[in-house]
Order: structure tokens, then C-alpha cells, then sequence
């Protein structure tokens, strides 16, 4: 093997393990989820970049985003895991700043607890430099032992964090949707613990007090719901499967306005809609889009959070009781977890919708219509694509860690272009490197130097394991010193990105004389 890893680091050590799986439920719009109601974090491999100098790159710049203090971005298992210094602290293709995420745990018991600190460390550092808040949550299962586990890392990092970017705690992640999981993941018995024994009601309160006893008093606090929550009067409630309606009452009751209403709304997963009724028609969708990629009052996610805003009044009696909408977004290309007939119209998961529902998102008003109160903050989901019990899913605005360009970008875009300069050569850059570590192929080695300011050139291995390649980025490569036998390739950055011709236009019919 020509990559071996240095002696100090076991090889096992370094490689990338596989991705886990995102823990979230689905709304009667999406596809059935995890059964840990749950939210997420954490850790990255160690990168160049920085947090607060994150931001990928593009060639379409979509301007503004409207009321982007009161808009943030869901940040996915593999941004946490893997490259939480990969947070932006500017809208992706937008001018403004981006300063709220929401995480949906503070870590995983599938992920190596050796990296927890070093991962607390980089998003604590994120925070601080975009100033940023963070709606962070914790699971709710049938196994009250690992509840306690996962409660116990949430209570270390918001303390890590302190109040002042702590924009509010979350309970539980869409437990209305366990009973849709079937009996072997979630048998009858664990939904009459936490629904009809008090489980879910007694955990909420007592995480509420410790955090109270934190410092977070003043904290708002929730649990995140799906649009199936609203079918109910005014809220769901099924002896047995779900009792959102008694929830909300009860911690309405109790904690009054500092109960925050949570709403995840997908229209990418609206089973109600479908390809258009003409005669014939067997892949087109022009109806299903123009009711469920725009941002009108009279469009999907506006219209769901005005039902959601009259059912919560009608509940509480007040009309301004603070709304969060936890999750919305779209999928390009197709999400593996789609399977209304949708997806047989090639323009629902296309990448113009993609652009043309996130720009709407970043434009929106936050009207919902009928004088009713926008909602207070919403949420985009997600920072990157991401694996859904293994099937994926394309609702990042970037594809993966260390990518440097926005999905939303020309054709043929490349952030950087390289020139190969030295190879196949058994020598490599003299001096000390900016990098010297595993890299997922050399896509990823390129990908990690245009991340980073300081890396001129980036020298590759041969592939070693599991798709990995030794990669090391250097600022200079005035010399070269043996490789001890071992074949690189060397690379250097050039100025500027690759921005593709545009094409001619066509060349005009002659007039007729």
C-alpha cells in the first residue's frame, strides 16, 4: 500500500465510518422516519476551514434573502458529524448573513465519543463568530435510559453555548408519526408508554426543569410536530397512536407563552398531489408545482401555517403564540424516499424547482395571509444531502463536506481550477503542510484546498482502502523531497474559478431578399 497512515495514527482510525442515518419522523407529506423523536449534532473530521470563514461558492448569485434573522438552516447528521466547521455564516447564492441552525441532537450513540469535545469545540466556535442561535433538541423513546444518555450530552453543550445563543429547547421530533413505524420497531406497548401512560408529558417536564436549573429559564421550549398533528380538532388525538392535542394542552398550559408551537411542513412529499389530469398525461406536473414551489398565502407552506396559526389560537385563545416551522425544503434530484406519483414528472425534482422553491423560500415575506401573524422563524432544511436509513435524499444546498460550490450553480462551475505541475513523481512539496491527512479520493483533496485560503497546491496518492487516498495540501512547492518510495501526483492552483462559455447564440436566418 503506497498510503500508509503515520505511525502515530491508526489507519482504522482516520478513514471515514459510514454515514448514519438522519433520526427524523415524517409528516403525513413525507415518507414514515426514525422512531427517536429527536434532534441532531455533531462532529466533523478535522478540516482547513474555519468556522467562520465557511461559504460555498457559485456562479448565480439568487440577491437578498427577506427577514433572514428570522430564517436558518437545519444542519444535517453528516455536517455535524463530519464537517461542522463547514457551517456558513452567509445564505448559500444570497448576500446575507446566516445566524440561526437548528440541531437535532448533540450527539449519537453510533458515533465515536472520543470526537465529542473536538466537535462541541468547532461548533462552539461557529456560534461565536456569526453570533448565531441554536434551536437544539433531544430524543424521546421507548428506551428511558437512552433518553436520559442523550439528554445528558444536550445538557453539556448548551452549556457549552449559554443562553444568550440558545434560541430554544426541543422535546421529542415528530412522535406523532411512531405509530406509522410498524410493530417491530415500535410495538403497541410503546406508544401506549409514552401517549396513554404519561412517558413522553413527564420526560418533557422534567427536562424543562434541569434546564431551568442550567441558567435557561427564560428559554423557549417545544416539540416538533408534522401537518398531520393539525388533522384533529383543533389538533390529533387517537387513543393509542398519538395524543398531540393533550400535549399541546398540557404544555400550553404549563408553560404558557414560553411554549414554542413547532411545525414541520413538506410539500415535496404531499401525498395529495399528482401529475396533471389531462388526457394522456403520464409525466408532467404543472399543477402539482404551481401549487407547492411558490410562496403566495395561497400556496402550500404558507396556507399549512395559517391552518396551524388558526388551530393553535383556537387552542390557546391568543393569536400570537410563538410558531416555528422546524423543517421545509426540496429534493434534487429525486429523493429515494419519495413515492407519491410525482415521482415520475422529471420537473418536480428538478434543479430549476430546486432554485426556484429556495429562492422563493429566501424571498418570502413570511405572509400567510388573512391578517393572520407570520410565523416567527423557519427553518430550511437541509445544510447538506443526506441518507435516510440509507436512502437518499438531495435537500442540501450543498452536496457533501469539503464541497466547495453551492449546488445552485451553472453547468460545468468549478470554484478553482489546477494544473498539474509535478507526477507521477516519487517526491512531494518540502516544508511543513497545511494538511496532511485521508481523503475520500482526489475530488476531495482537490475540494479541501480550494477551502482553504492558505493551500496552493495539494499532492494525492494513490487510492489506499475504502476509497481513500493519502492527500496533503502545502502554500508553497518552491522544492521537492523524497517520498520514501512513493508515487504522488502534484497540483496547483490557478487563479480564479472555471466558469463555462456562455453559448453562442444562434447564428439568424438570412432576410429574404
Amino acid at each position: 500500500c503506497q498510503s500508509p497512515a503515520p505511525p502515530h495514527v491508526p489507519r482504522a482510525a482516520m478513514g471515514r465510518s459510514p454515514q448514519s442515518p438522519i433520526l427524523r419522523q415524517i409528516s403525513a407529506l413525507r415518507p414514515a422516519r426514525s422512531l427517536a423523536g429527536a434532534a441532531f449534532v455533531v462532529l466533523l473530521a478535522p478540516g482547513p476551514v474555519a468556522a467562520s470563514t465557511y461559504q460555498c461558492l457559485s456562479d448565480i448569485s439568487l440577491g437578498g434573502t427577506r427577514y433572514s434573522s428570522q430564517k436558518g438552516i437545519a444542519v444535517d447528521d453528516a455536517t455535524l458529524r463530519w464537517c461542522s466547521q463547514q457551517i456558513p455564516n452567509q445564505w448559500p447564492n444570497s448576500d446575507q448573513p446566516m445566524t440561526s441552525i437548528r440541531l437535532f441532537k448533540a450527539w449519537d450513540p453510533q458515533w465515536d465519543e472520543d470526537f465529542k469535545e473536538a466537535a462541541w469545540d468547532r461548533l462552539e466556535e461557529y456560534v461565536i463568530a456569526a453570533n448565531a442561535k441554536v434551536l437544539i433538541g433531544t430524543q424521546i423513546t421507548c428506551d428511558e435510559a437512552a433518553d436520559l444518555k442523550a439528554w445528558g450530552w444536550t445538557k453539556q453543550l448548551v452549556s457549552k453555548l449559554y443562553p444568550s445563543h440558545i434560541m430554544g429547547l426541543a422535546i421529542g421530533n415528530e412522535l406523532e408519526l411512531l405509530q406509522h413505524k410498524g410493530a417491530e420497531m415500535v410495538p403497541e406497548s410503546c406508544l401506549a408508554r409514552i401517549w396513554e401512560e404519561g412517558y413522553f408529558w413527564r420526560q418533557f417536564q422534567h427536562m424543562v426543569s434541569e434546564f431551568d436549573s442550567l441558567g435557561f429559564k427564560e428559554i423557549p421550549v417545544t416539540s416538533v410536530f408534522t401537518g398531520m398533528a393539525l388533522s384533529g380538532a383543533p389538533f390529533y388525538e387517537l387513543p393509542g397512536k398519538a395524543r398531540v392535542n393533550t400535549f399541546l394542552r398540557n404544555a400550553t398550559q404549563a408553560y404558557r407563552s414560553r411554549f414554542a408551537f413547532t411545525w414541520n411542513f413538506y410539500p415535496y412529499f404531499d401525498p395529495n398531489l399528482g401529475l396533471d389530469a389531462d388526457a394522456g398525461s403520464t409525466d408532467q406536473c404543472s399543477n402539482a408545482l404551481a401549487a407547492a414551489s411558490c410562496w403566495g398565502p395561497e400556496c402550500l407552506v404558507p396556507g399549512q401555517t395559517k391552518v396551524a396559526r388558526m388551530k393553535m389560537q383556537e387552542l390557546t385563545g391568543v393569536a400570537t403564540d410563538t410558531l416555528w416551522i422546524g423543517e421545509t425544503g426540496w429534493s434534487s434530484p429525486m429523493a429515494g424516499s419519495l413515492t407519491t406519483a410525482l415521482k415520475l414528472c422529471p420537473a418536480w425534482s428538478s434543479a430549476a424547482t430546486f432554485r426556484n422553491f429556495y429562492q422563493g423560500f429566501l424571498d418570502w415575506d413570511l405572509n400567510i395571509g388573512a391578517g393572520a401573524n407570520p410565523p416567527d422563524h423557519v427553518f430550511w432544511f437541509t445544510m447538506r444531502d443526506s441518507h435516510n436509513f440509507g436512502v437518499e435524499e438531495f435537500f442540501g444546498l450543498v452536496s457533501e463536506c469539503d464541497e466547495p460550490a453551492c449546488k445552485i450553480k451553472s453547468p460545468g462551475y468549478e470554484p478553482r481550477a489546477y494544473e498539474l505541475v509535478h507526477g507521477p513523481v516519487q517526491q512531494t512539496c518540502a516544508g511543513t503542510p497545511v494538511y496532511n491527512g485521508w481523503a475520500r479520493g482526489e475530488e476531495n483533496c482537490r475540494n479541501k484546498c480550494t477551502l482553504d485560503a492558505s493551500c496552493e497546491y495539494y499532492v494525492i496518492w494513490p487510492h489506499s482502502h475504502d476509497g481513500q487516498h493519502w492527500c496533503m495540501l502545502a502554500s508553497t512547492c518552491d522544492s521537492l523531497v523524497s517520498n520514501d518510495g512513493h508515487t504522488v501526483t502534484i497540483y496547483k492552483k490557478m487563479a480564479g474559478p472555471v466558469t463555462p462559455a456562455p453559448t453562442p447564440a444562434p447564428t439568424p436566418a438570412p432576410t429574404p431578399a
